[in-house]
């Protein structure tokens, strides 16, 4: 497709129309505009790729462990070990289908890029307005807005009347943007700071306007988001890498603990050697790691949708774990996303009035001071009520049912009748009463509007009230003093205090609007009120006050933000508003002001030459600097105002290049690219389709809050993970000391007798092992979790390798000893010939008696396991660490049942004639059980000195 230039909004009209061969007044010929589509393509966003569920089922089944888990089973199956091969492929589908299904849910979504696009749009061509499908829009049309318009493609403005523009998923500023038609002289000037300019995609929210097209299609703004967007690559989450890593790790350990059982066997390849080998494979491999962390990921999804954040992948929750920044957009994510009015001064007062209340509600306080008004007293003051009244008829805003957002008209407007609503003054306090009769809108030239209404049945006159920026200080000669009409003797004094009170609100984070008011008649007019003109209506005004405006932050934000400070985790505030509001936000919510920033001076007293750090930059300014520039900085900025697509995009980058892991929060197009180049996107539900489906976790509530309540299930379930591997691990330790130990073990042919079975080591990995690792899964949050920094050492931490050695060790150990005391201690003292199989149970009772000992401690040694592994180093017998109280013993349900089930469920396999000699090898036993005992007493005795030489050697706290 043909390019064109990017410089549109520094080129004046003329320029514009010449270089697209257009005329603003007639628009494109018909022909000239058929040639233009070839040329440049359709006005089409390129769809995104659709559902492929044989893709996903794809990523199901390429994970390391499942492919580890296929070989096994086909082993299997080649040397007729059906049993085992027969579990593992339960193993398999049950986490492949899982894995599956909620995959599949979370992919389901319409192509959000196209659903955003315009149906149609009104152009001219040949002279003659006619409507066409925004797909045949090309550069050179000459396109026709009005409100509620949808913005079909990228157009340069060239005639506007009172014309403003909803940009806020695009460039994220809370307000319409006024457009004008005069050129811009900087080529480097932002999105939001282009005012003649329309994008693809946004909403025409005031006036009407015409414009030229100067870029279609993926040429568009948001065409090149979606291009960042395509060529972001994904990355698999540390947990899928870590698992990934350790299934090849263990693939390899397997592949040599079996050339060492040849070796010993002397490479005779016989069935019996192989499913020795085969039951030493089984022993490495965690059969039931990936079916507990799917189950345990799959209910952590579903708490998450209890708490309004949809997961749209199961491995996710587990990358909310490592974040040590979050990104965060300001409006509608850090902000309510909605204009309210906040603070109002009037001249005979030295403070502010502030007016409580959030978003829409009509419903609120009046304080002054330390004191709260009631509406009466507060309209006892003519000077507030007069306010009051120009707030409520000064607006072309509508309040339907504000409680539940039902609201109509420019943001400014209704925060204006919000405001007179909460004192029973909103506009239907005025029918039969007031009634406009001439409107003078709010315009680019002007700056205010001027609404004027006469009063119905009690007099002649008018009330003229105007609002609007600074300037309508020009058009006062009088200030309301109390119910005082006072003429303004020193101007200047007056404008000193005035501008003062501005600038005071401003730095507040505030949009500053001026009140005035008149009375007047026709007869004092010298003319019907039908004449009337502008100039007429606004002169010689009385000055009420002021009123400030602000996106109000969410209430839980600060509380949320400074959670994330105790947790370890910085948060920046990228977003598209000016640096004054951004500042004034960011400090209210605690992103600035918790930390000092470092110096700017070395330890040599010697001036930097790196750029200094500062709180707050613009993205002009950050965009300014190098990667080594910014590389250089010694932190990153907090906030970044002004913020592009790029921008954020680059300090995604930034991040990662101090091996720091981002988090992106947004709701915007703009947001897109940063949310999938981040480590974890997390979108707002109320925000566009394309933030939602370039993030991982979708924020329902739109709420800052419950990325804490977020950030806190990654950390328990990142937790629970560590429990339940070293749980699960520690006992696949234990199994293979039992069985390269148990080499050593041969009968008079000299061939290993195996003192596990394969088909006990499957049943203590996946029947009676698994349930309680899940149990481990589901374990309460601690408190202290958002108190620790992020850790970014990974799952497989020293710590965690070292317990799964030590209590491996023990069990190992301790089984080993068993199988010793069964067989020489108090058995006959040597292993018969052919004990692999049930070919000679007579001679091979002693051997069958042994197992059955090391299956029961096995299992019962690796079921009560679980309640050491609540707490890594704190006392069983503590409250930390899971005990403390019999209450506590019991508060996980799935664990004691799990516990209670799984000791009593080998049992029977032990007694049952047949099962328990042809499929387990195992005989009946009866004194053993005194050996069964004391070796799960000895192992708690062995694990409760391990943790308590833990507390005393470790110096670094374990909270997770």
């Amino acid at each position: 497709m043909a390019e064109l230039p990017d410089d549109f909004h520094a080129r004046s009209i003329p320029d514009v129309s010449k270089l697209l061969e257009t005329d603003a007044e007639v628009g494109l010929g018909s022909a000239k505009a058929a040639e233009l589509l070839v040329k440049y393509g359709r006005n089409e966003l390129q769809g995104q790729r659709g559902i492929n569920p044989w893709r996903i089922l794809l990523q199901q089944v390429t994970n390391g462990l499942t492919l580890i888990l296929t070989i096994a089973t086909v082993v299997s199956i080649v040397v007729e070990d059906y049993a085992e091969a027969g579990v593992l492929i339960i193993v398999i589908l049950f986490n492949t289908i899982v894995g599956f299904v909620q995959d599949f849910r979370a992919e389901r979504t319409m192509d959000a890029l196209r659903k955003m696009a315009s149906p149609s749009a009104k152009v001219l061509r040949d002279g003659v307005q006619t409507r066409i499908s925004s797909g045949d829009v090309v550069p050179g049309d000459v396109i026709i807005f009005e409100v509620g318009d949808i913005i079909p493609a990228d157009c340069r403005l060239c005639d506007v009347l009172n014309m403003e523009i909803d940009e806020a998923m695009l460039t994220g500023e809370s307000m319409p943007a006024m457009k004008s038609v005069e050129s811009l002289q900087a080529k480097d000037t932002t999105i939001g700071d282009r005012f003649n300019m329309a994008y693809s995609s946004t909403t025409v929210s005031k006036g009407r306007g015409k414009g030229i097209a100067v870029a279609t299609g993926m040429a568009t703004e948001i065409g090149k988001i979606s291009t960042a967007i395509d060529e972001t690559p994904s990355s698999t989450t540390p947990l899928q890498r870590r698992l990934n890593k350790m299934a090849y790790v263990l693939f390899v350990i397997s592949i040599f603990l079996a050339v060492i059982v040849f070796a010993v066997n002397k490479f005779n390849f016989n069935t019996e050697i192989i499913i020795y080998a085969i039951a030493l494979s089984i022993a490495v491999i965690p059969e039931g790691l990936i079916a507990v962390i799917t189950v345990v990921m799959a209910l952590g999804v579903k708490r998450m949708a209890r708490q309004n954040a949809i997961v749209r992948k199961l491995v996710v929750l587990e990358s909310m774990q490592p974040v040590t920044n979050i990104c965060s957009d300001k409006t509608g994510t850090l902000t309510q996303g909605k204009m309210a009015l906040t603070n109002v001064w009037i001249p005979s007062k030295e403070e502010t009035y502030r007016i409580s209340g959030q978003g829409y509600e009509t419903t609120g306080s009046i304080s002054y001071g330390d004191e709260v008004l009631d509406a009466k007293r507060i309209l006892a003051d003519e000077n507030f009520h007069r306010l009051v009244e120009c707030s409520a008829l000064c607006n072309t805003a509508n309040i339907i049912e504000s409680s539940k957002g039902k609201v109509w008209g420019d943001p400014t407007e209704i925060a204006l009748q919000v405001f007179a609503y909460k004192l029973q003054m909103g506009k239907p306090a005025f029918l039969g009463l007031k009634e406009a009769v001439l409107e003078f809108p709010f315009s680019s030239a002007s700056k205010r509007m001027s609404m004027v209404c006469s009063n119905l049945g009690t007099s002649d006159d008018f009330d003229i009230y105007t609002k609007g920026a600074e300037n309508v200080l020009e058009i006062c000669d009088k200030v309301m003093d109390g119910e005082m009409v006072k003429q303004i003797g020193d101007r200047s004094e007056f404008l000193e205090k005035v501008h003062a009170q501005i600038e005071l609100m401003a730095t507040q984070g505030l949009r500053v609007l001026v009140t005035a008011h008149r009375r007047t008649s026709e007869q004092s007019m010298g003319k019907p009120m039908e004449k009337w003109e502008r100039g007429d209506v606004e002169k010689s005004l009385t000055f009420l006050g002021l009123v400030g405006i602000r996106d109000t932050p969410r209430v839980e934000s600060k509380i949320s933000v400074q959670q994330c400070h105790d947790a370890g985790i910085k948060v920046h505030m990228l977003t598209g508003d000016h640096k004054s509001t951004a500042l004034a936000i960011a400090t209210e919510i605690g992103i600035i002001g918790n930390q000092l920033p470092p110096s700017d001076v070395n330890t040599d007293g010697v001036e930097t030459i790196v750029p200094m750090y500062r709180e707050v930059m613009t993205a002009g300014e950050f965009d300014a600097l190098s990667n080594d520039e910014v590389d250089a900085l010694e932190e990153l900025p907090l906030v970044i105002a002004r913020c592009t697509p790029a921008t954020k995009v680059r300090m995604i980058e930034a991040l990662h290049r101090r091996k720091k892991y981002a988090a992106m929060t947004g709701d915007g197009v703009n947001d897109a690219p940063s949310l999938k180049k981040a480590d974890v996107g997390i979108a707002m539900g109320a925000g566009s389709d394309v933030a939602k489906q370039s993030s991982e976790i979708v924020l329902t509530d739109n709420n800052f809050a419950t990325i804490v309540l977020a950030m806190k299930e990654g950390r328990r379930i990142f937790s629970n993970i560590k429990k339940f591997v070293v749980h699960l691990m520690s006992t696949n330790v234990g199994q293979v000391i039992v069985l390269i130990v148990g080499l050593a073990f041969q009968d008079s042919e000299g061939v290993s007798v195996f003192p596990l079975s394969p088909v006990q080591i499957l049943f203590m990995n996946m029947v009676t092992g698994t349930p309680p690792a899940m149990s481990l899964g589901i374990e309460p949050a601690s408190s202290s979790i958002m108190h620790v920094p992020p850790q970014l050492g990974g799952l497989f931490t020293k710590e965690l390798m070292m317990d799964m050695f030590a209590y491996g060790s023990f069990m190992g150990g301790l089984v080993l000893i068993d199988w010793t005391l069964v067989i020489y201690a108090f058995g006959h003292g040597r292993l018969a010939f052919d004990c692999n199989d049930d070919s000679n149970l007579n001679a091979c009772d002693t051997v069958f008696r042994a197992r059955s000992t090391l299956l029961m401690s096995f299992t019962w040694m690796f079921l009560l396991h679980a309640y050491n592994c609540r707490h890594l180093r704190a006392s069983l017998f503590t409250k930390e660490g899971g005990g403390g109280s019999f209450k506590r013993l019991v508060d996980n349900k799935l664990m004691v049942w799990s516990v209670v089930v799984g000791a009593l469920l080998p049992i029977p396999f032990v007694y049952i004639p047949t099962v328990n000699t042809n499929i387990f090898k195992q005989a009946s036993i009866t004194w053993e059980w005194g050996i069964i005992v004391a070796s799960v007493l000895v192992f708690f005795v062995l694990s409760e000195t391990y943790k308590l030489l833990k507390r005393k050697l470790m110096k670094t706290p374990y909270v997770l």
